[in-house]
């Protein structure tokens, strides 16, 4: 039952990846279903170009593009506040001598 059709490929030696299906799952999570589309093209060896008009490809890439590098940013960030915390916090300041009470702070519900 195997028809030989034009243009597609017999090799299907060629396997996807954890790491690439786990984007194009992420792809499809996140409803950018068009982005899937261009995940699976690139990661079985075909040029997406080849099935998707230019404008939109381009389309697609730019907007992912600028998905992809805010996520680089925020994991950065945050790698960054993490490596620049203390360890460990130490309350500095005066003690208040026994029986003076902060009446602007305890009006407030806090102390």
């Amino acid at each position: 039952m195997n028809q030989d059709i034009a243009g597609i490929s017999t090799n299907l030696d060629t396997t996807v990846k954890a790491q690439q299906f786990d984007k194009v799952v992420e792809a499809i999570i996140a409803g950018k279903y068009s982005w899937a589309c261009v995940l699976m093209l690139r990661f079985a060896g075909y040029n997406p170009l080849h099935y998707i008009p230019y404008r939109t490809y381009n389309r697609l890439l730019k907007e992912n593009s600028q998905t992809n590098r805010t996520k680089q940013q925020q994991s950065e960030n945050l790698k960054m506040l993490k490596d620049s915390r203390p360890a460990y916090l130490e309350v500095v300041g005066k003690q208040k001598p026994e029986g003076s009470q902060d009446i602007s702070l305890k009006r407030c519900g806090v102390n």
